[in-house]
C-alpha cells in the first residue's frame, strides 16, 4: 500500500446506497471522507431491492457479515422462479440453487433500512444534509464543490453519486442521455400476507414480482407498458393496479390491496446510455450517476457497491489520486455498461405485448433447464474481483 498525503478530504455527492458505501470503504482505508446530501433530512422512503451474491461479498468484505446474517434470515418461500400471469410456473429457480450456482446467498432489504445500516457504521460528522451541488472547480491541486447556499468546499477529489439524474454526470458529460425504458413500475411493501410464490408473473406488457422481506413483509413490484410521463389515473394507484391486474393470480391483488395507497410509489423506468467514460481530472462518477440500469437483473445496488469497494481500493493502493480515478473507470466501466444492456434487453424481452409473442417467450422459457437460466445471473453475480485490484 503506498501512503498518500491528503490535504483535503474526498467529497461525496449524494447520501444514497452508492455514496455511503463508498464513504464507508474510504474510511476503512483511511482516507477523510465528506458527504453532501440535497434533502435538509435522510427520510424513510423507497420500497425493496435485491443483493445478489456479488453485493453480499462486498458487505462482507468491508466487515458488515452482522447485517448479511440478518437480512439472510428470510422466510423460504415454497415456490420460485418465473410464472403465467394465472401463476403456472414456467421455470423453477429455488433460493437453494441460485446460491449454488452464483457462490453465495441472494438477499432483500428495505432500501431504507439498508441505508440506515450504512449510515450509521460511518464516523461522526460525515454527512453535511442540505447541500445541493450547482458546480465544480478544479485544478492541479484539487477540486472546490461550489452549492447552491453559496458555500464552496475544497477536496481532494469529488465522486458523483447523486443518482440517476446526476448533476455532477451533467457537469462532466453534458451530451449524456437517458432512455426510457417503455414501461411504468409500481412497488410497495405488504405486511401480515404469506404468498406462496416468489419470483415474476409475466403477462402481455406487464409484470408482477414479489420478493419476501424480513419480519414478514413482501416486497411487491408492478410494471406496465405506459407512454412516458403518463398522467396517472384519479381513482387512486391502489384502484388502477387492481384494475390493470386484475384476473391474475390472486397473489397480486392480495399483496395491492395489503399496501396503503399513500404508501405506493410509482415512476416511468429510464436507463442511461452507457457511457465511454466516468472520470475527468479530479472527479468521477458512481453508482446510478454512472451507470443507471434498468431493475430487470436487480443489480443497480450491486453494481453500485462494486464501485465503492474498488474505487476505495484504487484509491489506496495507487501513488496518485488523480491517475487513480482513471485507473477505477478502467475497471468497472466495461462491466458495468454491460449490466445496463443485458438488463436493458430482459426488459425488452419481458415487456413484449404480442399474444403470439408472449406465447412463444412463455413455451421457450418454459423448455429451457434452470441451469441455462441461471448462467446469464451468474455471470454478473458470480463476479471476483480480486484479480483486478
Amino acid at each position: 500500500m503506498t501512503t498518500q498525503k491528503q490535504d483535503f478530504p474526498i467529497l461525496i455527492i449524494g447520501a444514497g446506497i452508492g455514496g455511503l458505501a463508498t464513504a464507508l470503504a474510504l474510511q476503512q482505508a483511511g482516507f477523510a471522507v465528506q458527504i453532501f446530501e440535497q434533502a435538509k433530512e435522510i427520510r424513510e422512503f423507497g420500497s425493496g431491492l435485491t443483493l445478489w451474491a456479488n453485493a453480499v461479498r462486498v458487505l462482507q468484505e468491508l466487515g458488515l457479515d452482522d447485517l448479511v446474517q440478518q437480512l439472510a434470515r428470510q422466510p423460504a418461500p415454497t415456490r420460485a422462479g418465473f410464472y403465467t400471469m394465472r401463476g403456472k410456473q414456467l421455470v423453477q429457480l429455488p433460493p437453494q440453487t441460485v446460491e449454488e450456482q452464483c457462490g453465495g446467498p441472494t438477499i432483500a432489504i428495505h432500501r431504507a433500512e439498508f441505508q440506515a445500516a450504512l449510515l450509521e457504521r460511518l464516523a461522526p460528522g460525515t454527512l453535511v444534509l442540505n447541500r445541493k451541488l450547482i458546480d465544480f472547480e478544479q485544478d492541479a491541486a484539487g477540486v472546490t464543490a461550489c452549492f447552491v447556499q453559496g458555500e464552496r468546499v475544497r477536496g481532494s477529489l469529488l465522486i458523483g453519486a447523486d443518482g440517476i439524474h446526476s448533476q455532477v454526470r451533467q457537469l462532466l458529460f453534458p451530451q449524456s442521455q437517458l432512455r426510457y425504458a417503455g414501461y411504468t413500475a409500481w412497488r410497495g411493501i405488504a405486511t401480515d400476507v404469506t404468498p406462496q410464490l416468489m419470483g415474476e408473473l409475466w403477462g402481455r406488457g406487464k409484470r408482477f414480482g414479489i420478493v419476501p422481506l424480513s419480519e414478514e413483509r413482501i416486497y411487491w413490484f408492478a410494471t406496465c407498458n405506459t407512454p412516458e410521463n403518463a398522467a396517472e389515473r384519479p381513482e387512486g394507484r391502489q384502484k388502477e393496479l387492481l384494475d390493470l391486474f386484475k384476473g391474475w393470480h390472486p397473489a397480486a391483488s392480495t399483496l395491492i390491496n395489503a399496501t396503503e395507497n399513500s404508501a405506493i410509489l410509482r415512476n416511468d423506468i429510464f436507463d442511461l446510455q452507457p457511457l465511454a467514460r466516468w472520470s475527468k481530472g479530479r472527479v468521477t462518477l458512481l453508482g446510478d450517476a454512472a451507470h443507471a440500469m434498468t431493475p430487470n437483473m436487480g443489480q443497480g445496488a450491486c453494481q453500485a457497491l462494486e464501485d465503492a469497494l474498488i474505487l476505495a481500493r484504487t484509491l489506496r493502493h495507487a501513488h496518485s489520486l488523480e491517475n487513480a480515478l482513471d485507473v477505477y473507470q478502467q475497471k468497472r466501466l466495461a462491466r458495468a455498461n454491460m449490466v445496463i444492456v443485458n438488463s436493458h434487453r430482459m426488459g425488452l424481452v419481458a415487456q413484449w405485448e404480442h399474444p403470439l409473442a408472449c406465447w412463444l417467450r412463455d413455451s421457450l422459457l418454459a423448455l429451457t433447464p434452470p441451469q441455462m437460466l441461471l448462467k446469464q445471473f451468474k455471470r454478473v453475480a458470480s463476479y471476483t474481483w480480486e484479480s483486478s485490484c
